[in-house]
């Protein structure tokens, strides 16, 4: 299916920003985003350059949300981000609770529809890795339900793999997964829900530099999804993260990628069975090897499985 995204929901089109079209500023490229940030124990509503303040049902103590006006790209975006980490930085009584988290949406509207999915397969099978990266905390949020943990979630890529767009719904689809597909109706963007509470403007931009990484590398020509599994059983978890989010991100995160080397073996698993590829499933033995046998396999399934 060639159609984007932006005219299969009839969205407006993305027009660059003046004197933004090249500059990414932190990010690695300029594709829009827009950013959420949740804090609470704030006695008032404040003003940043970039943001509106607003209140969420969802916090306690004067919990608030801080929302980008628009979205917007490359060295716009690290402004704000940079704008807000040094007003909150000000307020010490603020808090970062459990409760709090991070949205980042990011515009698709460029995108196909198999290219939107190949992205979200891309996103299961390094989503171990990401939590490792955002916040570990938030791996077993119900407000961010992760794809390699959740069979339901599985089972709903599937359905919309089989039926096409047209079975993106809310009754298909959960705003509460860790990857969120419905603001893709409503504002052609893909939202990821994981990110533990911050306004670390450093912390931000590298969490949006991996959900970057993984538009570019789906937008790649010849790259392949299928290639992934035989690379992470031959040559282990860092290559095949490296492949995906290149040295560059890796080297500074290369601790959160080693703490879940064995969750993303997981990942992959969870892709093979979403994607039902011919070229993924003759890795299927290399990745039995690399568990150290059926038994291990077994685990993992019976865990994915589990409600």
């Amino acid at each position: 299916m060639d159609s984007t995204i932006q005219s299969l929901w009839q969205h407006s089109e993305a027009v660059p920003y003046k004197n933004d079209k090249t500059k990414t500023g932190a990010l690695l490229s300029n594709t829009r985003i827009g950013v959420e940030v949740e804090v609470e124990q704030m006695q008032r509503m404040i003003s940043v350059p970039g943001w509106r303040c607003t209140t969420d049902g969802s916090l306690r103590e004067n919990g608030v949300e801080f929302v980008f006006k628009g979205p917007i790209g490359g060295a716009g975006a690290c402004r704000r981000l940079v704008a807000l980490d040094k007003v909150l930085t000000s307020i010490p009584q603020k808090n970062f609770s459990a409760r709090t988290s991070v949205h980042v949406h990011v515009d698709v509207r460029d995108m196909t529809w198999n290219e939107l999915l190949n992205l979200v397969i891309l996103y299961a099978m390094v989503e171990p890795y990401l939590f490792s990266v955002c916040g570990q905390e938030r791996d077993e949020s119900i407000y961010s339900l992760s794809l390699y943990r959740g069979q339901d979630q599985v089972s709903k890529l599937i359905n919309l793999i089989e039926n096409g767009p047209e079975f993106l719904t809310s009754r298909n689809w959960t705003k509460y997964s860790s990857v969120n597909l419905l603001s893709v109706i409503n504002f052609g963007s893909l939202e990821f829900r994981g990110h533990r509470g911050t306004c670390d403007s450093g912390t931000l931009i590298n969490w949006i530099n991996h959900l970057l990484s993984l538009k570019m590398w789906v937008q790649m020509y010849d790259n392949n999804l299928s290639d992934l599994p035989k690379l992470l059983s031959t040559s282990g978890h860092i290559a095949m993260l490296r492949e995906v989010f290149g040295d560059k991100l890796l080297v500074p995160n290369i601790k959160a990628a080693n703490r879940v080397r064995n969750k993303i073996y997981e990942g992959v698993w969870v892709a093979e069975d979403i994607i039902h590829h011919t070229k993924m499933n003759t890795t299927h033995r290399n990745l039995i090897e690399s568990l150290q046998g059926g038994n291990q396999l077994d685990k993992i399934k019976d865990k994915l499985c589990a409600v």
